[in-house]
């Protein structure tokens, strides 16, 4: 029972450890590329690394537990949650590395003033992650009445936003390169959301023991 918790242990640590530095990456993503910080670019290109390993080491420690231990109902749920969610927070680090390569290749290119309609999303999306992420740690639902909402919020001001930056590419042609980074930059905290969504949903079966739709 002992080998059991440090085991556990040790899961969870690396899981928050993972959490704590995705949650960071989407916290700095947007201002590297509104700042054009190719500093902070690269650093996150190495944090996308340092994430990929803990999601490795993550999943092979948790189908250890699973196989050694067979472990009862609620620590059952703790390792399931644990599974599925580095596999999210996995992808939303990816989406941030992205937004680090989309900033190293326009670092040369004309800038346009349609990014500041990023902004809004780039908060939206880093405050989401910031409730779920702490949902994680603590084992708590709270905050989560408010990501239905937070998530049309994205919704809307992607379709809006899109509508914005197609429009300017009509008047102004020679923004079509760059402006087609912007509009990927929308997708990706478009789907940092969705992926927090989800998130949210496996944390509140780890606590509760009931499924949720959260969408």
């Amino acid at each position: 029972m002992m080998k059991f918790q440090e085991e556990m242990g040790e899961l969870r640590r690396n899981t928050m450890a993972m959490a704590e530095l995705t949650e960071n990456m989407v916290e700095r993503s947007l201002d590297i590329l509104l700042t054009m910080d190719l500093d902070g670019a690269e650093r996150m290109v190495d944090d996308f690394v340092k994430v990929d390993r803990y999601d490795r080491k993550v999943e092979e420690q948790a189908i250890r537990i699973l196989t050694l231990y067979q472990p009862m109902a609620s620590d059952m749920r703790v390792v399931a949650t644990y599974m599925k969610c580095i596999t999210y927070m996995e992808r939303i680090a990816k989406y941030c590395k992205n937004i680090a390569v989309a900033t190293q290749y326009m670092k040369d290119k004309l800038q346009y003033d349609i990014i500041s309609c990023l902004k809004p999303m780039g908060d939206t999306a880093t405050q989401m992650v910031g409730i779920v992420i702490d949902g994680l740690k603590n084992a708590s639902v709270d905050g989560f009445d408010r990501i239905t909402d937070m998530d049309n919020l994205l919704d809307n001001a992607l379709r809006e936003d899109m509508k914005s930056i197609i429009d300017f590419i009509t008047k102004n042609p020679e923004s079509a390169d760059v402006c087609t980074y912007y509009i990927s930059v929308m997708k990706y905290l478009e789907r940092i959301g969705d992926h927090a969504c989800k998130i949210a949903e496996k944390v509140t079966f780890m606590v509760t023991g009931f499924h949720a739709v959260i969408d």
